[in-house]
């Protein structure tokens, strides 16, 4: 069992990846529901002729000029021509295409060099422009522009002129990122235990457990101690509420967790133990939110504390 549990954590993502550089055909039936899976015959070498009528919609002169001249290419020409083609510098500043190494090359060369070189620089700024939908709007390097140009005006240009390019690349930037997380969510889901808390336990402090389990399976170690906080502040106040200490919760200054954890000790909420934990869970985020990032190792043990605090407040 143990070998197969490792050849899935091995299997599964070297077929997303393979999926994702599109090595396989599907079959679908009349319903639109895939049937069958079978390695695409096309899918490897890309020829010359095939190379040279993906440049056919676009307008370029150096490439017309250079197909022209395709049977008498000299290191001039192949110079002359080349600086024509719009991306030839930004492919070169880039590092996606060396100039110098074309100017002796035959036409298959040249073909493939462009080719390539204009495939890896579309994928690359696709996949930037999402990278930075996640965040804040990065700058993409521009020879002659020092400070390069936002993604975000890149992203509303690709949406005009190339309106079906940003959704695909949605699609295979999830694919890449599952496929680099499937291992270790697994291995963390591996070690969890079913928590022994019933129903009782109030939905929105359910939903705070929930997620913050979810954010360190995924590998956001600061989100789950911050949701860890949240959990045990609610988890503590409702039961609080419940016991009859409204007036009490109104009176403590506003998120003084410290206040509301003495409150707990004296009302019975909590013994000193579990107080103890929950003030551990407590500072490990105050320092995730103050910029220093927890371990896994922390996180994993705040998050079963934030179990026990739950089962001691609620069974």
């Amino acid at each position: 069992m143990e070998d197969r549990l490792k050849s899935l954590l091995t299997l599964v993502p070297w077929t997303l990846q393979r999926l994702l550089r599109g090595e396989f055909e599907a079959e679908w039936d009349t319903n639109g529901v895939p049937k069958a899976l079978e390695l695409d015959p096309r899918y490897g070498g890309v020829s010359t002729a095939a190379m040279e009528e993906s440049f056919k919609d676009r307008t370029w002169e150096g490439w017309e000029d250079l197909s022209a001249l395709r049977e008498h290419l000299t290191p001039e020409r192949i110079s002359e021509a080349l600086e024509k083609l719009p991306p030839l510098h930004l492919f070169q500043s880039l590092g996606y295409l060396r100039r110098e190494e074309l100017l002796h090359a035959g036409w298959p060369d040249i073909v493939a060099a462009v080719y390539w070189g204009f495939r890896r620089f579309s994928k690359d700024l696709l996949f930037g422009t999402i990278d930075s939908r996640i965040g804040f709007a990065r700058r993409y390097p521009l020879r002659n522009h020092p400070s390069g140009v936002s993604y975000a005006d890149l992203e509303a240009a690709m949406q005009l002129l190339h309106p079906g390019a940003l959704p695909r690349t949605v699609a295979e930037y999830v694919i890449r990122e599952m496929s680099e997380s499937f291992p270790g969510i697994v291995e963390r889901l591996s070690t969890f235990q079913v928590t022994a808390v019933t129903d009782a336990v109030p939905p929105t402090v359910k939903e705070y457990a929930r997620e913050a389990c979810r954010c360190y399976l995924h590998g956001f170690f600061s989100a789950s101690l911050i949701l860890c906080r949240s959990c045990i502040e609610s988890a503590i106040e409702t039961k609080l509420d419940q016991k009859g200490f409204r007036k009490e919760l109104d009176r403590l200054p506003f998120n003084k967790v410290q206040e509301l954890l003495r409150l707990a000790v004296s009302s019975g909420v909590l013994d000193d133990l579990t107080c103890h934990l929950a003030d551990e869970i407590r500072r490990s985020a105050n320092k995730a939110v103050h910029g220093s990032a927890p371990s896994e190792a922390e996180c994993r043990e705040r998050l079963e504390q934030t179990r026990a605090v739950l089962r001691h407040t609620y069974e």
